[in-house]
């Protein structure tokens, strides 16, 4: 059932608590102005959480890395608010294998502030977990800076080993690990659940 969703490129919607949907895909080559906004939309603090300095704005080359992807080495999907005419993005996360290490891949998750603490880094995360299993990844490796209480707690309830080094914590989690696995299925039941909501109130076309 999974590969449904992540082994192609179709992604799903999933509504959050309050109704509000949400749409899951790959990054595409043309989400290069829907991210640069979407990084508009963080707060400084969050930038600097994300990408340890005070960058405002991505730059050209970081833009096309970021949206460039092959959906092996490196993974990207995003998510877009469904039902306004822009879709702007409002959550994205990315892994990235080691050429050297090919069962290792860094991996980033990132949510605007104004989404924050409403599901949508957790979906991110069972995606990631999702699509690593799929490509051979046994474990996804992220740096967190210390002053991230948020997403050290986060990833250590999910099961993640981290080792404080130069600054930052290095947070490995594996990917067959029971946590984050139990994080994945509830995820995808989620998914099949709204999946046969929809269905079960699409109109019914007469024989």
């Amino acid at each position: 059932m999974a590969l449904k969703y992540f082994d192609g490129l179709n992604g799903f919607t999933l509504p959050l608590a309050d109704g509000e949907l949400i749409d899951f895909r790959p990054v595409r080559p043309t989400d290069w102005e829907t991210i640069q906004d979407g990084m508009s939309a963080l707060s400084a603090q969050s930038r600097y959480l994300r990408f340890f300095s005070p960058i405002a704005k991505l730059p050209d080359d970081l833009l096309r890395y970021f949206t460039e992807v092959d959906q092996h080495q490196h993974v990207a999907w995003i998510a877009l608010v469904h039902q306004r005419m822009e879709h702007p993005g409002v959550g994205i996360a990315r892994f990235i294998r080691s050429d050297d290490q090919p069962a290792i891949a860094e991996f980033a998750v990132t949510v605007i502030d104004s989404y924050q603490h409403r599901g949508i880094g957790r979906v991110l995360m069972a995606v990631l977990h999702l699509m690593a299993g799929l490509e051979g990844v046994e474990i996804l490796r992220g740096y967190v800076l210390p002053e991230n209480d948020v997403m050290l707690n986060w990833l250590g309830e999910l099961g993640a080993v981290g080792k404080y080094d130069n600054g930052v914590y290095r947070m490995d989690l594996a990917v067959n690990g029971d946590e984050v696995s139990s994080m994945t299925q509830g995820v995808l039941q989620k998914i099949r659940a709204f999946e046969d909501t929809v269905s079960a109130e699409a109109p019914q076309n007469p024989d």
